[in-house]
């Protein structure tokens, strides 16, 4: 089995596989997750990916897409292969690979519990092919329940100030968690920009309970908190609204990258420097890329 950075990753053995290739056409690909730097749908490709990473990304009206239950086996190209929790985003997948010997890639995964993803599965396998996202010694992230707790006083604060508060969150995965965030800590039902609305909606189909939230439309006397992309979240809205609601405004986002001179809580779907050792050192494969 050999692997090679081609327009994503491509394994061969007897036949090429793709795993998030952006720029093939004619091949088989599997989907880790719903983030655009892995997802892409084309119609010249088979994909395979979870019905989760499927609704998020409205994959069954562009392309030819078989959706793949997490933990079931399939083959493709002379693989058998099958997709495992990466805890990452909803849907979002590990796979593993078998065919002369087997494949292990965790693609972004985190191994922290949230109010809607569980740890990721560790895999076992002879290669482990490991996305590294934060993988220095610098990033350490705190407990997920001990960050919930500092958002629900930062929020609870601003909103005994009577300012309105926006929380930014990527349309696919962390704004479902502060949607569900909202619900369970804060008791409030947010208003929700249109792509994450329709996210949360893709979601629901699949059996997963947010709970309650409002589509942003001119309705902001509906809630006092509003989740958006993070991209939207910039000087110019905050004057815009305040001078719109007569209202403080109070932004932050969640992120476990930098995010200009906005609050920001560490709220990262990724695996800290930790995790990643302690991955590695369960996993025990014979090699690591």
């Amino acid at each position: 089995m050999q692997l090679f950075l081609d327009r994503g990753i491509r394994v061969n053995c007897s036949d090429d596989i793709f795993v998030d290739a952006l720029s093939v056409k004619g091949k088989k690909v599997l989907v880790t997750h719903a983030h655009t730097d892995h997802a892409k749908i084309t119609k010249s490709n088979e994909y395979f990916m979870t019905p989760e990473t499927s609704a998020l990304l409205s994959a069954g009206e562009k392309g030819n897409v078989n959706c793949i239950q997490q933990g079931k086996k399939f083959s493709a190209n002379g693989f058998d292969i099958s997709f495992h929790n990466s805890g990452h985003i909803c849907g979002s997948s590990q796979i593993l690979l078998e065919n002369s010997s087997t494949l292990a890639i965790t693609s972004d995964f985190k191994l922290q519990n949230n109010l809607l993803t569980k740890p990721a599965e560790i895999l076992h396998a002879d290669l482990l092919l490991m996305e590294a996202t934060y993988g220095t010694p610098q990033y350490s992230f705190k407990k997920r329940a001990e960050i919930y707790g500092e958002m629900k006083h930062w929020v609870n604060d601003a909103l005994g100030k009577n300012h309105f508060v926006i929380l930014g969150g990527y349309s696919s995965g962390k704004a479902q968690e502060l949607t569900k965030f909202c619900n369970e800590y804060l008791s409030t039902p947010p208003l929700v920009y249109k792509n994450i609305y329709e996210k949360n909606k893709a979601l629901e189909g699949c059996g997963i309970s947010l709970g309650d939230y409002l589509l942003l439309d001119n309705n902001y006397n509906e809630s006092n908190i509003l989740i958006v992309p993070p991209h939207l979240i910039n000087d110019n809205l905050i004057s815009a609204l305040s001078g719109q609601l007569k209202k403080k405004i109070s932004a932050a986002v969640a992120t476990g990258m930098s995010f200009g001179h906005f609050k920001r809580f560490e709220l990262s779907d990724h695996a800290d420097f930790n995790q990643l050792l302690y991955y590695v050192a369960h996993s025990k494969p014979k090699a690591v890329f």
